[in-house]
This record gives C-alpha cells, structure tokens and sequence, in this order.
C-alpha cells in the first residue's frame, strides 16, 4: 500500500518512474513467491491513536482519500466511524482516554459514551460489559479497502506517466551513478535512486545490512452472513475492542459486512494475541501464507466474535493468515541506507508498519517521497522518529 502510494507522489513532479512489483497471486496455496497482507477488502482507518504520530499520519491519510478515488475514479473509502471500546477508563491500564484526546487534538470529531447501556443503545446488535467505555468516531473514520486502495494508487500514477512492472525484484545492486534493479523476469532497471516498500520482505533484498524488522504472524476470521444479517447489521462501524482478562487475547478488531471477492458478504475479525507467533525466514514465511492461519487464535476470535454479536446467523467460516512487521521503535522506518549524505543517497527504505499503516500508508509514503526527491528532510515530524535501525546495532 506504501509502495502503490509512492508511485502516485513521486509522479507529481519531474522525475521519470517505475514501480515494481507482483500481482496478487491468483491461487495461494501453489504460489511459491512472496505474499503481502494487502490482499484484503476491510482495514480500520481512524484518527482516535493514543500516540500522536500515527494519529498525525492517519488524519492526513483521511484527508488524501477523497482526491485520490477522484483522480483514479475507483472508490475504496467506507465511512461508516470507528468503535473503541475498553473496559477501563481514565486509567493508566488502558488507553482510551488518551486516545480520545490525542484524537480530538488532530482533528477527528468523536463522542464519549459512557457504559454498556449507552453503547447497547446506540448499536443494539453490539454486546458489552456495563462498566465498558466507548470512543466514538466519526467523519471519515471507517474502513478502507486496501485491494482498492493499491488499484486506484496505480491508476492515479499511470494516468501521471508512472509505468508499472508487475515483476518480482531479486537483487538490488549500487554501482557509481545509481542502482541496478533485477527481477525474476530478467529484467534489469538502471535507476538514479530506489525506494523500497517491501515490508516483510525487506530484507531478503537489501543489499548490504539487515534492517530490525521483526515479523509477527497473525491470523484473520471471516464470517459470512446472509442478507438478513446484512440488513440487521446497518450502520455497524469498524471497532477495536480491548478484551478483560481474555485468556488468549488482549484486543480485537474488525470490520462491518464488506462484500469480498468471492461475491460473499463476510464480517471480518482479527486480534492482538499475548503471545505472539514470529517468522524470519522464507520457508517460514511460505509455510505460514500457504495455511489457513493458526487454529487456536482462530478458535479464539470466533468466541469473541460470538460474544460481541450475540445471535449471529453464520453462513460459513474463512480463514487466513497475515503477518505484520514491527520495528525497532514503533514507528516506520523512512530513511536512506547508503553510508553517502542523504544528497547523494541512492537507496530509501519505508518500511515496517507496526500494523497500523495501512490507513496511513498514503502520507508514510508522501513523507518517503519528500526525502527522495529533495535529498532532505523536509517533513514537519522529526526525522529522528523514522530512523533505520539495523540488526548489528540492536544485538547483543
């Protein structure tokens, strides 16, 4: 989505570009290649952040929206507000408050409600505690479509003149006067600079040292419900429900009905587990995109999903597995990797979405693009927050 993004900011000047990348692979279960977690038809998208950077990033993401469906024609934007609710309040054991607050001071228009029988009141086929709290809101919070998303990125830069090569790269190498880009269809780019979005997939291309990426496997439960349901369901918003003393999980997510591929109807749930599942190597990682994900976890948000929703009517269950890339620091990495001054560097990274990028990704990749194309930090956060950290400088 980052990557997508980028090709849409770098074509608004004068540079000539490509973008690289595969398409989505039509069947997972033979396909031996890389994978990305943007194969997906619902991902929150709220401004309501307990830290302020990702709510920064996420306003202004929201406020990119409605230009970017414009100028590709293709609309991927859900406003239907976003949920969150906690079991505590005001208290240092959870972060709703905060995130109210943090929220409201970037610009989100929200409502504070106050127990379980406000919140059974205002959604009725919700289900919560009475001591739980909810944070409403509004405005363009909601969902995204992150396959639409990447689509209407691409067709924005290609209207601009951006080419695309759906190739899959295998070697980045510098030389004097740029890089040479190497894919699995013998292609060969010559460029001045690259811009890396690969996310989980970093660096298994990089060429010189390791960034610290670490990448969380995570499982996704999609229920399919008839069109009764659907109408039930009305209004239903995106949600992040924080979970009290839940033995496997400590939050959920989701999304509201979204019609997938597949032509069905499905209500899409996924978690933060207390111990989570990590991968690091390619079998590890193809061995993961090619299960239906893990069965306890799965198990674990369908409980949750039945207690949330109670009496839900469901057709059928889907399974899938996701993996998320977690940085050292928590926030992306955007910088160059070259030993040269950032005037004369040749290779950018923005990776490492810390699973809340994807609503972000538009203005993660307008801050890439910014110090790619002026050889500078010209971004109003610090670039301190985005630093590269590379594994020989976090090992002991």
């Amino acid at each position: 989505m980052v990557g997508s993004a980028a090709c849409r900011h770098l074509s608004s000047g004068s540079l000539s570009v490509v973008g690289i990348g595969p398409s989505e692979p039509l069947d997972w279960k033979s396909h031996t290649e890389i994978f990305a977690s943007h194969y997906d038809q619902g991902r929150i998208t709220r401004i309501v952040d307990r830290d302020t950077v990702w709510s920064k990033l996420a306003a202004r993401s929201i406020n990119s929206y409605e230009q970017i469906e414009k100028e590709s024609g293709i609309s991927f934007h859900g406003k239907v507000g976003s949920l969150r609710v906690s079991p505590f309040y005001g208290q240092e054991a959870d972060s709703l408050a905060k995130s109210l607050q943090v929220g409201t001071d970037n610009g989100a228009c929200t409502e504070l409600i106050n127990g379980g029988d406000a919140l059974k009141f205002k959604f009725p086929y919700l289900q919560f505690k009475s001591e739980e709290v909810g944070a409403m809101e509004y405005g363009g919070a909601g969902y995204i479509n992150p396959r639409e998303t990447v689509k209407a990125q691409l067709e924005a830069a290609q209207r601009r003149g951006v080419s695309i090569l759906r190739e899959l790269v295998t070697k980045i190498e510098p030389f004097s006067d740029g890089v040479r880009i190497f894919t699995n269809g013998e292609s060969m780019i010559l460029a001045k600079k690259v811009l890396i979005c690969t996310e989980a997939y970093t660096n298994f291309i990089l060429p010189g040292r390791k960034l610290d990426l670490r990448t969380q496997a995570v499982s996704i439960l999609l229920a399919e419900i008839a069109s009764d349901e659907q109408r039930r369901l009305q209004g239903m918003p995106s949600f992040i429900w924080r979970l009290d003393a839940h033995p496997f999980l400590h939050s959920v997510y989701g999304c509201p009905p979204v019609v997938y591929p597949d032509g069905k109807t499905y209500v899409k749930i996924g978690g933060t587990a207390w111990e989570p599942r990590y991968v690091s190597n390619r079998e590890e990682f193809l061995h993961w995109f090619h299960s239906d994900g893990a069965k306890d976890e799965t198990e674990a948000l369908l409980d949750v999903l039945t207690t949330l929703l109670p009496g839900l009517s469901i057709k059928s269950l889907a399974t899938k597995p996701c993996v998320v890339s977690y940085t050292a620091h928590g926030y992306p990495y955007i910088d160059s990797l070259d030993d040269e001054q950032l005037d004369e560097a040749r290779i950018f990274v923005a990776v490492g979405g810390c699973g809340a990028s994807a609503k972000s990704s538009d203005e993660i990749a307008r801050m890439a693009c910014l110090l790619v194309e002026n050889g500078k930090w010209s971004y109003d956060l610090d670039a301190a927050l985005f630093k590269a950290v590379f594994l020989d400088e976090t090992e002991t």
